[in-house]
């Protein structure tokens, strides 16, 4: 890996491991991973100590990079944590949803499709370990943490930018 992509990778395993504390997963997607995309920028800066100017690509670059790193270990948290203690946020709020559901009578495709989770549930309780929520987890945390990642690359890049004007 290149040198410079490494505050991307520490940024992002950083905010990944932050996510693991009950409670504040719930703010990873629209705090965390702005913030570490956005520190990544600064630490990039500061080891490129030639740049005057970081390009506004390059921000958004790092903090999609930042973003894909911390998706990609908190998924990987998330299903350990699920595999050791065979439940999940899934599981503890199914019948809550199934309630929902039933009382939205919303038709036959959200009762197959509540079969399905179901499913997912069991193979949770029983092995510990359900593929499809794994790439569900993955997928769902890949997408909504790129979109914040970039948004916090570029909010750094103008932050790092108008501060080296300045000096």
């Amino acid at each position: 890996m290149n040198k410079k992509y490494l505050s991307a990778l520490v940024c992002g395993f950083g905010a990944s491991v932050l996510t693991t504390i009950p409670g504040v997963q719930t703010i990873a997607c629209c705090l965390l991973v702005p913030v570490a995309s956005a520190i990544s920028i600064f630490l990039y800066n500061k080891s490129q100590t030639e740049l005057i100017k970081i390009q506004t690509g390059t921000g958004i670059f790092l903090g999609l990079l930042t973003a894909v790193f911390a998706a990609l270990f908190a998924s990987g948290f998330e299903i350990i944590i699920t595999y050791i203690t065979r439940t999940s946020d899934l599981v503890t709020s199914m019948p809550q949803a199934e309630k929902v559901v039933k009382d939205m009578n919303l038709g036959p495709a959200a009762e197959e499709s509540m079969e399905l989770l179901k499913q997912m549930v069991s193979e949770i309780q029983s092995k510990g370990f359900s593929f499809l929520y794994a790439f569900l987890i993955t997928t769902t945390n890949l997408i909504t943490y790129s979109i914040f990642g970039m948004l916090g690359g570029l909010i750094g890049t103008a932050v790092i930018n108008k501060r080296n004007q300045a000096v």
